[in-house]
């Protein structure tokens, strides 16, 4: 091909060269918008600032929740996004609020990205606040009931991050008081909220007080380089250990309560004994053995607990 030919095939494709520009400028637009640049690193910090496990335990919630409740889809799956953008706004914010103790801490996991260089603050504060137009719009196109129990989720969200709720108790009341209102969130999608779904919420309420407790033991040792003021570090390991047995213990009988008002087949009954059983036979010994390295198998056993009474909830519905 001779020099004349070469400058004719490139006026022949200027559309290649066109949209190469186009697209690098599309590109440097959608960064220059993004907190943070979109690489592996920045997906990953966002990932650590969301805690995407336990976004996907509160939406599987608040979805299982819809389903009991018989809400239509697509205000099923909307209210459900909605639940996991409120969720997202949560875990940030917390990851967010605890950037400075957990840089003193030094801890190895969980990590946090503000505080590990990942991501800035400024950054940080976006995506929360992105999360919470998202949730909120969500839950506001189901219904407008919704709205009441996303703006005590927010409360609570606030008054954690400002320290209000940051004694020993308040951190173990508002752990169960934000499960409770996920399931409560869901419930309202209907436009109402059942006195079964009040009963629902509960199990969850009592589930996750008993879970602080263990959380608060299983922290301890790297909580005594903080301020953090938990239960084991306030009250003691002992008395803490007692917590978690009296809290499974009365979130059995409640659950078994709501098989008792006639909304739930055997199928329920079934999975319920099968999920707060060995849990409840196990926390019973943990005032035996209250130790950091027990507390953390009993943690990760309460993720188990968690999914089969939802489970219960999903197939034992009539």
């Amino acid at each position: 091909m001779n020099r004349s030919d070469d400058n004719k095939s490139k006026t022949d494709y200027p559309s290649v060269s066109y949209v190469s520009r186009l697209s690098k400028k599309v590109w440097e637009l959608a960064s220059s918008l993004l907190p943070f640049k979109t690489r592996v690193s920045g997906i990953n910090a966002l990932f650590k600032l969301i805690r995407p496990a336990r976004v996907v335990m509160i939406s599987s919630l608040t979805w299982v929740s819809a389903s009991v409740s018989d809400v239509p889809s697509p205000k099923l799956w909307i209210i459900t996004f909605g639940g996991m953008f409120l969720a997202m706004a949560g875990f940030s914010l917390d990851i967010y609020t605890d950037r400075e103790t957990d840089k003193k801490a030094s801890l190895p996991w969980p990590i946090n990205p503000i505080s590990a260089g990942m991501m800035t603050a400024k950054a940080a504060i976006r995506w929360i606040a992105f999360f919470l137009v998202a949730g909120l719009s969500l839950c506001g196109a189901v219904h407008l009931l919704t709205l009441i129990p996303a703006a005590l989720l927010l409360l609570t969200f606030w008054g954690l991050s400002i320290g209000i709720f940051d004694g020993p108790l308040g951190r173990s009341v508002t752990l169960g008081l934000l499960q409770a209102l996920y399931v409560l969130l869901a419930a309202a999608a209907t436009g109402t909220i059942s006195g079964l779904m009040i009963w629902i919420a509960l199990v969850f309420f009592f589930s996750m007080v008993g879970a602080r407790a263990v959380a608060d033991i299983r922290d301890l040792p790297s909580d005594l380089k903080t301020k953090t003021r938990s239960l084991a570090k306030v009250y003691g390991v002992r008395v803490t250990s007692w917590i978690l047995p009296c809290a499974i213990t009365i979130a059995l009988l409640v659950s078994l309560r709501v098989y008792m008002l006639g909304a739930f087949d055997s199928d329920y009954l079934f999975l319920t004994l099968l999920s707060f059983g060995p849990g409840v036979i196990l926390a019973w010994s943990f005032p035996f053995r209250p130790t950091s390295n027990y507390a953390f198998i009993l943690i990760s056993l309460y993720w188990s607990v968690g999914i089969l009474y939802m489970l219960a909830l999903f197939f034992g519905s009539r």
